[in-house]
């Protein structure tokens, strides 16, 4: 059943009169933090998706070890004991048991073991960069989200003005309606644009709680009653977006994972070519057999080189390498999907940094002027030289306009992120680490090799800014206001 509008009035009153907390309604964490770097650094230690990258990549060099086992001896012991029946001139049961020792060595097998090694040192570094492509992930999600919780505190406070103005203006034309002073059309006016800020301050609170659910999925607890200001992220940023581009080739984990995926498949392709070669092994046994009636007790040691070639095996051999060949082409088109994703993400987040820079100055200019328009509409309106619905549209303007300032200045900090985020450079900026990662050197790795084979350079897309795209509109005198129309 839907309140009457007064009862609406004292419970949004009351909530106008009460601190505004981290979640509206949310109870805060006693190990909540209060800064950018220990939201990150908590996450990408304890966030479920970095640690599953995590354990992956731990799991991948446990498989190198594995198949660097190839190349050392197998070495063998069986025993057994049983009663044996023989149909020849001893013929009769006898007891019977044995005990052997045996050592394998291989010594050619056409490269298998050592292009499976190849591939599973790829394969682990592909893991290194999906750790860290995840932790970079995950460090830009937990910046979009600290910042998101610090813009819907701001947005429900100006909702909350907002709301308080149009109560304020609602009991005066409510007392003069009673006084006699005021038509009633005037009141369900304002009635009307009460409920609209109303529900605007719901929504708001609605998205507070939303981000800060985000944020408690990410981090692992609410947000601090205070967040402190990120750190100066455009410092970072480089010149130009070609640089900008350049440096996205040069850093970006998941597009180094696409380069080390195409040398861990073609490791691959190069393993199944050892089924076309003969195998080589030494062997070496020595060891004691006791058949009880015939020949009694006996040792007997064996030393050995086995060669052996597979000659027919229904074409499986054949399949498998150009089955692997083909993988080869699909982690070629993998990686240069990879790379011009990243060539696109970079040069849109880079061009935002720039486009919402300019824009903040006008839409400053905007919520200034408004900001005047709407004092004065009100006093105007006080003494009867405005309208109700001219004090109401300058309200509602001015709500939008601090609404489009303060979401644009937000917005212009998560393009830095995200352009940092691009270039493998956002937990470098924030001094983030997770503790424990081996460097590359560490791994026995140079990283990889960044050339035109491997990358997909392209022009950008032109940035227009203001003064580009109006000029010649208006006459020189006229094309720049003046600081007194400002």
């Amino acid at each position: 059943m839907q309140l009457p509008f007064s009862a609406r009035t004292s419970i949004l009153t009351a909530v106008l009169a009460a601190p505004l907390t981290t979640g509206v309604a949310l109870a805060q964490d006693t190990a909540a933090v209060d800064t950018l770097r220990e939201a990150v650094s908590r996450a990408v230690t304890n966030n479920p998706s970095v640690q599953a990258s995590w354990h992956g990549f731990q799991a991948s060099r446990h498989d190198v070890d594995v198949a660097f086992g190839g190349y050392l001896p197998s070495i063998d012991v069986t025993a057994g004991v049983g009663r044996e029946s023989r149909e020849d001139d001893g013929r009769g049961s006898y007891d019977s048991d044995f005990a052997e020792i045996t050592l394998t060595q291989m010594l050619w097998d056409g490269l298998a073991i050592a292009n499976e090694v190849e591939r599973l040192n790829h394969a682990k570094l592909v893991s290194y960069y999906e750790v860290m492509g995840t932790s970079n992930d995950v460090a830009l999600e937990v910046t979009q989200a600290y910042q998101d919780v610090k813009r819907y505190r701001e947005l429900v406070l100006l909702a909350r003005d907002n709301y308080a103005k149009h109560l304020t203006v609602y009991r005066q034309i409510e007392q003069r309606v009673e006084s006699g002073a005021g038509r009633r059309v005037n009141l369900e006016q304002i009635s009307g644009r009460l409920a609209l800020a109303e529900s605007n301050l719901l929504t708001e609170a609605a998205n507070l709680h939303d981000v800060s659910a985000r944020y408690l999925r990410l981090v692992g607890v609410l947000p601090a009653e205070e967040l402190t200001p990120v750190p100066q992220l455009d410092t970072r940023l480089p010149a130009s977006v070609d640089e900008a581009v350049n440096l996205a080739y040069e850093g970006n984990p998941g597009f180094h994972a696409a380069i080390e995926n195409i040398n861990a498949a073609r490791a691959e392709a190069d393993g199944t070519k050892s089924a076309f070669h003969p195998q080589l092994e030494f062997r070496a046994s020595t060891g004691t057999n006791n058949e009880s009636g015939i020949q009694g007790r006996y040792d007997q040691t064996t030393v050995e080189l086995v060669a052996s070639m597979n000659l027919y095996r229904g074409g499986s051999d054949l399949a498998s390498f150009r089955g692997a060949s083909d993988r080869v082409s699909q982690a070629i088109d993998q990686r240069e999907q990879e790379c011009v994703s990243l060539r696109q993400t970079t040069m849109i987040a880079y061009n935002d940094t720039r486009r919402i820079a300019e824009q903040l100055e006008y839409l400053n200019q905007h919520r200034l002027s408004i900001g005047r328009v709407r004092g004065a509409y009100q006093q105007q309106f006080d003494i009867g030289e405005r309208s109700l619905l001219d004090v109401l549209d300058s309200e509602n303007e001015y709500f939008e306009a601090s609404r489009a300032y303060v979401n644009a200045q937000y917005d212009l900090e998560l393009a830095y992120a995200r352009t940092l985020a691009a270039m493998g450079q956002l937990l470098p900026a924030l001094e983030v680490s997770r503790q424990g990662v081996p460097t590359l050197a560490e791994l026995g790795s140079n990283g990889v090799t960044i050339d035109g084979e491997t990358i997909c350079p392209a022009p950008a897309p032109t940035h227009y800014t203001l003064d580009e795209l109006t000029a010649g509109l208006l006459p020189a005198s006229l094309s720049e206001p003046t600081q007194a129309n400002r």
